[in-house]
Parts: structure tokens; sequence; C-alpha cells
């Protein structure tokens, strides 16, 4: 199910590690300075703190792309091609605050298809670099293809 890039491909976002593992880890911190402290172990909080410390680490080089042709997903099972962009009726960034953002896209279609125009499909859930420094390659790409932001009527 592996795609290969066409042309220039831009990074839309990727998953950083820190902001998934640094609310658990502060909370597992927490659980056993309590545990030194009170004599008192949440057996629950620690094994769920882990586990999220552990999947945070799977999902580490999750990555949307964009190429010449489409969207591109990387995740643990490689490269696959998502949604073409003739495809695609609108697309943006959907923040989760300190969960992460979504990539949300209205694909074309009918009323009544699901996912369509009026049914939006999240394609990714990640972790998105602070844009601070970075130019966003998000507005640019939707008018090169002429495809709607979120907010656009």
């Amino acid at each position: 199910m592996g795609a290969d890039p066409v042309g220039e491909v831009l990074v839309l976002g990727q998953s950083r590690v820190w902001p998934a593992v640094a609310v658990p880890v502060a909370i597992v911190v927490g659980l056993i300075v309590s545990a030194v402290l009170l004599d008192w172990v949440s057996w629950f909080g620690m094994v769920l703190g882990a586990a999220s410390i552990v999947l945070a680490f799977v999902h580490w080089r999750n990555a949307v792309l964009a190429d010449d042709t489409g969207l591109l997903l990387r995740d643990r099972g490689g490269l696959r091609r998502s949604y073409p962009w003739s495809e695609i009726e609108r697309m943006g960034w959907q923040d989760g605050s300190m969960w992460g953002s979504s990539l949300v896209v209205f694909p074309r279609g009918g009323p009544y298809d699901v996912p369509g125009p009026n049914a939006p499909v999240t394609v990714a859930r990640l972790w998105r670099p602070g844009r601070a420094h970075l130019a966003d390659p998000m507005p640019a790409l939707l008018q090169a293809h002429g495809i709607k932001a979120l907010g656009e009527p």
C-alpha cells in the first residue's frame, strides 16, 4: 500500500514527541512523588501514563505530506496516498488544543455522500510543529489547487 511522491513534497505537519510525552511524564512523576510522600500508589495512573508515553513514541514519525498529486500520510505502515487534489473541496487544520491537531478534509461529492462536502473526514491527528518561525505552506497549497480553507464560505 506504499505510494511514491510525485514532484515537490511539502510537510504540512509532523508529529512531535515532546508534547505527547510531557503531560504523561509530569503525571507519572507526580504519582511517584505522591507515592513517596503519602505512601500510596495509583497503579492505574502509572500504567496509563506509561502506556501513553509508549504510544507517543510509536506515533513519533507520523506526518501529513503534500505532493503534486495530493495528500500523503506517513505512519508505521509507510507512505500511503490519501486524497488527490481533484477530490478535495475544503481542507484545513482543526486545533485540538493540548491534544494535537487534526487535518480535516471535505471531499467533493453529493450532499449525502459520507464522507462528502457536508460530512468531513479526519485524515490525520498529530502534534503539529509550531509555525512561529516557519512559513505555513497550507494557504499557498490551497490556492494553487483551488481548494477552500475551513473558514471560507
